[in-house]
Parts: structure tokens; C-alpha cells; sequence
């Protein structure tokens, strides 16, 4: 199936699904039906997308679509960043503080802490949560242990 030269139908739904902040998977279904209609909107949802999204998945694909439709930045093609997920260690430290002290927790306890962290930051959970992936209850357990 080509890209077909139309706007879809559902345009409206997929821009507050590409602009979704706490769900990747939301984001990346939302690149991969766009990518299937060539017109001014979903062109510039997957320009964004490829140029600012933080999950490199969603990333990726929307740079392929956008790539794939021939769209230009300023009349020149496209360029694909390295992968960068925007967040320092100060970043994560601030947070975790934050959820920390929210929580009045003296032990970390994963559940509530991941709850407390989902309220706080529901961009960088979800972008951790992609970069860590069956990782991501370890790696929250090393960042808290590791607060100063």
C-alpha cells in the first residue's frame, strides 16, 4: 500500500496522540498511521516528531516517514539525530528528590515510588521506561539509592 495523498479522516485524534507526553506507544502508533497519509498535517506532526521526540523509537520513525514523503526543514532534507534522551543525572536527581519527599519515603518502596514518579514527571517515567525497559524497576532502585 502507498502513501496516499489525503488527510485522514481521524487527523485530529492522531495530533493529541502524537502529542501524548506519557505514553511512547501512543506517540509510535500514531507516526505509523500518519506515515501512511501524505498532507500539510501529518507532515508537520512527523517533522516535530523527528526532531524533538525523546524516544528514539518514535524518533526513528517518524524521521523515516517524514523521509519516505520527501519533506524538507527550510528546503533541505531532514537530518536524523543521534539518540538523546534530554535528561541529565541532575535531572533524575531532582525528581527523585522530589517523589522522596513527596512520599515522606525513608526506603524505597518501588510501587509507590514508581506512582509518586509517574505524577511528577509523566514524560521522563515514560521515556525511562522505553530506555530501561525490563530494566527500568533496577534502574530506579539505583538512581534512589544513589541520592545524596
Amino acid at each position: 500500500m502507498g502513501i496516499i495523498q489525503a488527510e485522514p479522516a481521524n487527523i485530529e485524534e492522531l495530533k493529541i496522540k502524537a502529542n501524548t507526553k506519557d505514553n511512547w506507544e501512543t506517540r509510535l502508533a500514531a507516526v505509523n498511521e500518519l506515515a501512511n497519509y501524505d498532507c500539510q498535517k501529518s507532515r508537520y506532526i512527523l517533522t516535530k516528531l523527528a526532531s524533538s521526540d525523546r524516544v528514539f523509537a518514535v524518533k526513528e520513525a517518524a524521521f523515516n516517514a517524514a523521509q519516505a514523503m520527501g519533506v524538507t526543514k527550510k528546503g533541505l532534507p531532514l537530518v536524523a539525530k543521534r539518540k538523546d534522551i534530554g535528561y541529565s543525572s541532575k535531572d533524575f536527581a531532582k525528581v527523585f528528590k522530589r517523589v522522596k519527599r513527596d512520599t515522606q519515603m525513608e526506603e524505597l518502596d518501588l510501587a509507590v515510588f514508581k506512582k509518586q514518579f509517574k505524577i511528577v514527571s509523566p514524560e521522563m517515567y515514560d521515556v525511562m521506561q522505553y530506555e530501561e525497559q525490563e530494566k527500568f524497576d533496577l534502574w530506579i532502585s539505583a538512581s534512589y539509592a544513589n541520592l545524596s
